[in-house]
């Protein structure tokens, strides 16, 4: 009866560890599923393998003196929609399941807590939760809220007595890569700008090389010839770099004026950002530059770069 009774204790034994071995990789995956996608953290396996499906779009703003020219805010709102837009196309196409996409707005230096708080409603991100009528919904911020910051934006810088400028340097330096990289995504960096680089608290010089970039300063480098590339490289002008390491970041740069300077002063801006960009680590093929031009272009534009096309 012993023998018996072991015989008997010894399947019931191996039934039951089978049993909970079997349903260890499902307790696991559950698990893994749940597991929320952090910034510069880990991600579940079916998000991480659609990586380049999933969209974290950051916007940089330069609230700078280029905003007192009515037309230029117009463009600006315009682009912004287009962003939307080409984010929001992007979403619609995925399934539920695989939703992780996420669109904010930046700025530096940190503006007023109204300028804040719209640029917090302006921040939306889509899950495999989230509710389908957030999509029209979130289109409907992005053609309204801007129109708000840009007046609070102006409104500061009448208390203020000017406009502070805005510290793109020191933005790449301290808070792109918190702010506007994960492993989880594809991240694109967009920047509304002028291409002129100016804060007052971040002037630097490296040899030719300087943090800033102004009208004035541009000129000051006699790049008025058409040989200006040549000059340019023997004389290594351009940015210092401010980080390295960005070689998992796309940049788009929308709004490059270069009226205030001479012939030549358009594609010299771009070749600064160009140059500066690449020697922080983003490939050449993830940078595009583009002019203030009309918003219907710039929208293709964006269209194109955001759903690579």
């Amino acid at each position: 009866m012993k023998g018996d009774k072991n015989r008997i204790l010894v399947p019931c034994f191996m039934t039951l560890l089978l049993f909970a071995c079997a349903e260890e990789p499902k307790q696991s995956k559950k698990e893994e599923e749940s597991v929320p996608v952090a910034m510069n953290g880990t991600c579940p396996p079916h998000i991480l393998n659609t990586k380049e499906n999933n969209l974290n779009i950051s916007v940089l703003l330069d609230l700078s003196d280029r905003i007192e020219m009515d037309d230029q805010v117009q463009k600006d709102l315009a682009y912004l929609s287009s962003l939307a837009k080409a984010f929001l196309t992007h979403v619609k196409g995925k399934k539920l399941l695989f939703l992780e996409d996420r669109l904010q707005l930046y700025f530096n230096p940190e503006p007023s807590g109204k300028i804040n708080e719209i640029a917090e409603k302006l921040s939306i991100a889509f899950n495999k939760d989230t509710n389908k009528d957030y999509l029209n919904e979130a289109q409907n911020l992005y053609d309204q809220l801007p129109s708000e910051l840009y007046d609070s934006a102006k409104a500061d810088a009448q208390d203020r007595g000017g406009y502070p400028g805005s510290d793109i340097w020191r933005f790449f330096e301290h808070d792109v890569k918190d702010y506007c990289m994960d492993d989880c995504h594809r991240n694109i960096l967009v920047i509304l700008t002028d291409g002129y680089m100016f804060y007052y608290k971040t002037q630097m010089v490296k040899g030719s090389r300087t943090s800033y970039l102004t009208p004035k300063s541009l000129d000051g480098l006699k790049l008025d010839g058409s040989d200006w590339r040549d000059k340019m490289a023997e004389k290594d002008f351009g940015f210092i770099p401010a980080t390295n390491g960005l070689q998992d970041l796309e940049v788009l740069v929308i709004g490059i004026n270069g009226e205030n300077g001479g012939a030549y002063s358009q594609d010299i801006v771009e070749s600064f950002w160009i140059q500066w960009l690449q020697e922080m680590g983003v490939d050449e093929n993830k940078i595009k530059i583009k002019n203030a031009d009309i918003p219907k272009n710039i929208e293709k534009v964006i269209f194109d770069f955001i759903l690579n096309k």
